[in-house]
């Protein structure tokens, strides 16, 4: 049998490629294709919209391999590739068998660390991958250095979390889509970009990690289709920019801010968690979000229970007691575990000219921007109200005496 082997500086291009494998795909392929003119092995694989090639020179692999190409099913792959790189010897290659049948099936064979064999039936080369391959040819790249894009891409973490950044070299600003609002800052005067530049998260990793391994000192980059394609002249990768045209189009938002507080992280987040484990509270689904001009309360309710909290505000800004629904199912995807250092956080009210509002998130790597946000409605019933109100008085008669004020607001003078 002839063998392939795929060297130890290839492993963090395979491991990215198989961690992209979509699970949902049950027919997900890995595809091998052979081309000894070009002295390459190209392996490609991934998500239908993000696909990878790795380029193996075919110096070094057994000289008795033929030009072919076929593919193999990933999940096995997958599996196997993790299994190979458990191995604690420093330079472990993963080895696959090349066993070819002329007039029958061809198989390729792994063996695992614990002996067992693990062999794939070869098909024909996935039309998707060849199509993908082909399209490099018809793409046209814009060329920077490495030293010139890392600075770039620098100053885009600077401003995660976000769904779509841009750099626009000819007016030396970044555009920045963040929480589905549009911001655009000026770059920092000793960043002169090469080219412009645009990508959402899953672009900005992409581009971080082959600056990372690449031999190369220059990277190619192509934008057309609503997808990102980036190559170091060796191995290539895409990725989707699905909505890119709305970004492009998309006006700034303008926000008045109706209500400014900071609590404290701990009560947030044990109070919502609290509201998870009692069925009547999470089915419902309607938090009370209550501000007054001394404090903020959260309730989560059912037909036949209440749940109350003092969120402890350390600060507060509101010129009259307020009244919010929120849908509870939101308010637990929104991330507050380890989004910041301090103990409190700042949450706005905003609310733009139609009168629709939103409750705002942010921590101190970014006062002016909210991190995260999910929609909220002023509160006008009466029963609604007075309910809150008689929980507050229970509430304040629990603890009447005790202080739950914080004098510690550094780092948020700027609420």
């Amino acid at each position: 049998m002839k063998t392939i082997l795929i060297d130890k500086q290839y492993y963090p291009h395979i491991m990215l490629m198989i961690d992209a494998i979509d699970k949902k795909e049950r027919t997900s392929l890995i595809t091998f294709i052979i081309d000894k003119a070009a002295n390459t092995i190209s392996v490609i694989g991934g998500k239908r919209d993000a696909l990878r090639i790795i380029k193996l020179p075919f110096e070094g692999q057994d000289p008795t391999l033929q030009n072919g190409k076929w593919s193999i099913d990933a999940d096995m792959f997958k599996y196997y590739c993790e299994d190979c790189l458990k191995t604690k010897r420093k330079n472990q290659e993963i080895i696959l068998e090349l066993d070819e049948h002329p007039q029958s099936d061809s198989y390729v064979i792994g063996y695992a660390n614990d002996h067992a064999v693990r062999r794939w039936q070869c098909s024909a080369a996935c039309e998707a991958h060849l199509d993908y391959i082909a399209s490099l040819d018809n793409k046209t790249f814009q060329t920077v250095s490495i030293s010139a894009l890392q600075p770039m891409l620098e100053v885009a973490s600077s401003h995660c979390p976000l769904e779509f950044f841009k750099i626009d070299k000819a007016q030396h600003k970044i555009i920045v889509q963040r929480d589905n609002d549009i911001t655009t800052t000026a770059l920092p005067q000793d960043l002169i970009p090469e080219i412009d530049l645009v990508a959402n998260q899953d672009g900005l990793d992409i581009l971080k990690h082959t600056c990372q391994h690449t031999q190369s000192g220059t990277l190619m980059i192509n934008v057309d289709n609503e997808q990102l394609t980036v190559t170091d002249g060796k191995h290539s990768q895409s990725c989707s920019l699905e909505s890119l045209s709305e970004f492009n189009n998309k006006p700034k938002a303008n926000y008045t801010t109706e209500v400014k507080c900071v609590v404290k992280i701990y009560a947030l987040k044990s109070e919502i968690e609290a509201y998870t484990r009692v069925h009547q509270i999470k089915h419902n689904n309607i938090s009370l979000l209550y501000f007054t001009q001394n404090d903020v309360y959260l309730s989560g309710f059912g037909c036949t229970v209440d749940s109350f909290q003092n969120l402890s505000a350390l600060d507060i800004t509101t010129k009259q007691p307020l009244l919010y629904n929120i849908n509870l199912r939101q308010l637990l995807k929104v991330r507050i575990k380890n989004i910041t250092e301090l103990k409190g956080m700042t949450l706005r009210i905003l609310k733009t000219a139609d009168g629709s509002r939103k409750l705002a998130f942010y921590n101190e790597h970014d006062p002016k921007r909210p991190y995260a946000s999910i929609p909220i409605e002023l509160n006008t019933n009466n029963n609604d109200l007075m309910a809150m109100q008689t929980l507050m008085a229970i509430y304040n008669k629990q603890n009447q005496g005790d202080s739950c004020k914080q004098a510690d607001l550094l780092g948020y003078d700027d609420i």
